[in-house]
């Protein structure tokens, strides 16, 4: 998709620079790419931490010996 923005210079040299791009194209799709990956694991680790998991190591522990545990 073909689209006009407008970039600060000295910012696309750094994405370029940083990702190792020699295309403006290149550089900006890479940045984007890792930008949504990095907030898809900053969001998977926000819901990990403001839940908690269904199992406590004792439980876990409880279970092994009662052999419902499989390892």
């Amino acid at each position: 998709m073909r689209t006009t923005i407008t970039i600060a210079e000295d910012l696309l040299r750094e994405a370029q620079k940083v990702s190792g791009k020699k295309g403006y194209s290149e550089a900006i799709v890479t940045s984007l790419q890792d930008y949504l990956t990095l907030r898809k694991r900053l969001a998977l680790l926000e819901d990990l931490f403001a839940n908690k998991p269904p199992h406590t190591y004792r439980r876990l522990k409880t279970m092994r010996r009662k052999r419902r545990w499989s390892s």
